[in-house]
């Protein structure tokens, strides 16, 4: 019976003492984490988190996510580790399993990973790797959460990323919903949300974003803008020219909106209402190129309707013919100054360059066509 007795106790006094040793390793690793001795703190806290004995210990994943953090953000110690913010993003995520009571303690170190994220996602970003960065970003809003912090710039650059990146357009459409349904009081999460239905074929999608933004931002100019542009796009020029109307109520001397209502009213055929509005968003900015650009379109555009509709006559109806290409040749003609403009800016540019030859043929300059002819083969020679 004594040696029974003996025995039991010396086993217990071993669970005991691997117990203590164990706490031991984690109270080292804590002092070599102050030390920034990293790959001791490591060795002892990586011990410690493997054992029975303290596997189960808040205090010992908490110092592992520490310990790991501090690799992290140390790149001279980082290189000989694989992948260290994501341990510490583990072992942080392990300890909050174990006792959630106790997360407000980790609060500066969860901030910390969280940034460390976010710094990441910003890099690859920059530098192109949008799904990385969709990665990284997506792991600082998940240990933001921890704390029961909602990190919308974080979750606005994921849905970014995922925006420019292949293949990621459902989850981008994901994220800047999320954000639009949370009510992120910044209008470019709906914008964007309507660009990534209307490029993922869900044009309906993307004019609700848009009513929507134009219920939460009334007003913001950039709403109106993106909903017309939307509504141009997706082919209900109509409701365009309504919210443009809208606009033009409060921003009556912007000359993007005279534009943007020009482009509708041209879409549906409205000549003279397009004609206008180009006219009078050229006075509001004499420097317009897009909008010389539209109007020397819209007359190029009836320039050619005419000239169909005089050689679809029948051969009797001469005077009509005259009459119709006399139109015509006046409306190529009306289109000559404006495309002139864009050239006087910029010699160079070689669609307009092409579209000037064949209007000075239409109006009968043949001097000026040679001239356009000339620039064009050399722009062409160069680009040989």
């Amino acid at each position: 019976m004594k040696n029974k007795i003996l025995i039991s106790a010396l086993l217990f006094a071993g669970i005991v003492s691997v117990g203590i040793a164990q706490e031991k390793n984690v109270r080292k690793a804590k002092s070599m984490l102050g030390k920034q001795n990293l790959p001791e703190a490591v060795t002892l806290i990586d011990a410690a988190i493997q054992n029975p004995e303290t596997s189960g210990s808040f205090e010992a994943w908490w110092y592992r996510g520490k310990i790991y953090l501090s690799v992290a953000t140390n790149p001279l110690v980082a290189r000989s580790y694989t992948n260290p913010a994501d341990i510490a993003k583990e072992s942080l995520e392990k300890a909050a399993q174990l006792d959630p009571g106790k997360v407000l303690m980790m609060r500066q170190d969860l901030a910390n990973l969280a940034g460390l994220f976010y710094d990441r996602g910003a890099a690859a970003f920059g530098e192109k790797s949008y799904a990385e960065a969709v990665t990284d970003f997506e792991k600082s809003v998940e240990i933001s959460m921890m704390d029961g912090v909602y990190d919308t710039n974080a979750v606005f650059n994921a849905a970014l990323s995922a925006f420019n990146a292949d293949g990621m357009l459902e989850t981008s459409i994901k994220y800047f919903k999320e954000l639009v349904d949370a009510q992120w009081e910044n209008s470019t999460a709906c914008i964007y949300l309507a660009e990534a239905y209307l490029m993922n074929q869900q044009n309906a999608e993307a004019q609700a974003a848009m009513d929507a933004g134009l219920q939460m931002f009334p007003e913001d100019k950039n709403i109106y803008l993106s909903a017309s542009s939307i509504y141009i796009r997706t082919g209900e020029n109509e409701k365009a020219a309504n919210i443009l109307n809208a606009a033009l109520i409060k921003w009556a001397s912007d000359p993007t909106f005279q534009r943007y209502l020009g482009v509708s009213y041209m879409n549906e055929g409205k000549e003279v209402e397009a004609e206008a509005a180009f006219k009078k968003a050229i006075e509001l900015n004499p420097e317009y190129m897009d909008a010389f650009i539209d109007l020397g379109n819209l007359y190029l555009e009836k320039g050619n309707r005419l000239s169909t509709e005089a050689n679809e006559l029948p051969l009797e109806e001469t005077e009509k013919y005259e009459e119709l290409t006399a139109q015509a040749k006046e409306a190529f003609g009306l289109a000559i100054p404006y495309l002139e403009k864009i050239v006087a800016k910029d010699a160079n540019n070689l669609s307009v360059l092409q579209i000037l030859r064949e209007l000075y043929i239409r109006v009968g300059d043949t001097a000026k066509a040679g001239e356009m002819k000339a620039k064009i083969d050399e722009l062409s020679g160069a680009a040989e």
